[in-house]
């Protein structure tokens, strides 16, 4: 076969690599999907992987008409396992939404979990301070009587930042059922 040949067969699977990859070529993906040494683009986003692998290709149809055989023969399968790996990403995108919708649901799950605790510490936490309080309320001995109103007074504090917390995790669980129903 003659190089000019495979080259056009090289070329069009990169041609129609980028018609698959289009859609997502600029979604930027939460953790790195290639190894280092395949891409050395840090991106997070398909484009610009795709971007690296038509560099190679040019580099490779240089390396052609020069003849450099070492270079050609490591351009070629540097491209090819690309090619493959995108095709692979691609391939595995709708596994990837499901990850994606599971991880979700198991964030909103912690979350209620979240709630459920410190819903748990307000109530132990009220019910400490009347427990002080009655006590502190029955208390004669001045020194035991400041000793109580420090306890309140840091017992008032926790409920304080208790509280704080659960606003924070409602609003939380407010906006992720939001993006949920959009």
């Amino acid at each position: 076969m003659k190089i000019s040949t495979l080259l056009a067969a090289l070329k069009a699977q990169i041609d129609n690599l980028e018609t698959q990859v289009a859609p997502l070529s600029e979604h930027i993906f939460s953790q790195a999907r290639f190894d280092k040494n395949l891409f050395n683009r840090k991106s997070q986003k398909l484009g610009d992987c795709l971007a690296e692998l038509n560099h190679y290709y040019a580099q490779l149809c240089h390396s052609v008409s020069l003849g450099h055989e070492q270079q050609v023969g490591f351009l070629t399968e540097k491209i090819v396992c690309q090619i493959q790996a995108l095709a692979r990403e691609v391939s595995t995108q709708s596994l990837r939404k499901k990850e994606d919708n599971y991880s979700q649901k198991k964030a909103q799950v912690d979350l209620y979990a979240r709630l459920s605790q410190h819903q748990d510490f307000e109530r132990r936490l009220v019910a400490m301070i009347n427990d002080r309080e009655l006590v502190l309320d029955k208390q004669t001995n001045h020194a035991a009587r400041h000793k109580l109103q420090q306890e309140l007074a840091a017992l008032a504090g926790r409920l304080y930042r208790c509280r704080q917390a659960l606003l924070r995790i409602d609003k939380s669980i407010e906006q992720q059922e939001n993006l949920f129903r959009e």
